[in-house]
């Protein structure tokens, strides 16, 4: 009854957080620290009262412990994803996403034998797996942590969970993988193109970096072009060595910015010229 009523608790404030509207890294800090509290205090009662019998103790470490620790393990996994995934770019994004994908596959066909064990719902080797008595069973496939605690893990308990906090980190995988292309067609279908010269462009770009136009000259210049590339629908060149080339020029250096001054004010005295014979 203690462990049920602690898990109570840990959903209860689960689902607290999860409406909060937070974003996916707020929402993972707080759960983590959850889970992390949840798992001290079941771990607490396992020392202090143990279990009246192998089938107790079978449920708490088949069906109980691998509620705050899938969480856990989707969260944690979440988190390192949000810091870890390239800001800018469709394509460095999704080849992220993908390779994230892989890993868990790979993860699950590790454990295929297991996973089919508890998917089909069989129970002839759960003393071997959720019981403290096997705790020290050598696993074919290696498996994590490598140290496990004689107290309150045994031979497959977190496996059970890493693998259910796996199959919800797809989900989120696939979500993001959805995002990142739902925006990258809506910027196509938008079909804003760049149709003049590279050159111009990294003119143009360099001369706002140059005035600080950009976060305040705080963002680097892969992070502007690769933006700008991205939005224009542009084919990613080598601006460094275009902005070498457009030092190197002789007469002037900066052409495009000349020209289009001179173009802007030419299209203003024709509208002024336009406006006032109207008069």
């Amino acid at each position: 009854m203690a462990y049920q009523n602690i898990l109570l608790d840990f959903n209860t404030k689960l689902k607290k957080i999860q409406s909060r509207n937070l974003t996916f890294l707020n929402e993972s800090n707080l759960v983590n620290v959850l889970c992390i509290q949840t798992l001290g205090t079941l771990k607490k009662v396992v020392q202090e009262k143990g279990f009246k019998n192998n089938q107790a103790e079978i449920q708490f470490f088949k069906t109980i412990k691998v509620i705050p620790m899938k969480y856990l393990i989707y969260y944690t996994e979440v988190r390192s994803c949000e810091l870890r995934m390239p800001k800018i770019g469709v394509s460095p994004k999704l080849e992220f996403l993908n390779k994230q994908i892989n890993k868990v596959n790979t993860l699950f066909g590790r454990h295929t034998e297991f996973l089919l064990y508890m998917e089909e719902g069989y129970t002839h080797f759960d003393t071997h797996y959720f019981t403290r008595e096997h705790l020290n069973h050598i696993p074919i496939v290696k498996s994590y942590p490598y140290f496990k605690d004689t107290v309150f893990n045994t031979s497959h308990d977190e496996t059970w969970a890493r693998i259910k906090g796996l199959a919800i980190f797809i989900k989120y995988l696939k979500h993001k993988k959805e995002e990142v292309q739902n925006a990258d067609r809506i910027i196509k279908e938008s079909k804003i193109s760049w149709t003049g010269p590279y050159s111009a462009l990294v003119e143009l770009l360099y001369a706002c970096q140059s005035m600080g136009y950009f976060n305040n000259g705080n963002t680097s210049n892969n992070h502007i072009f690769d933006l700008f590339a991205d939005f224009l629908n542009i084919k990613k060149g080598n601006f460094s060595r275009t902005y070498s080339e457009i030092k190197a020029r002789k007469g002037s250096r900066v052409k495009f910015l000349e020209e289009a001054a001179q173009k802007l004010l030419d299209k203003m005295d024709q509208e002024d010229g336009f406006h006032k014979d109207e008069l």
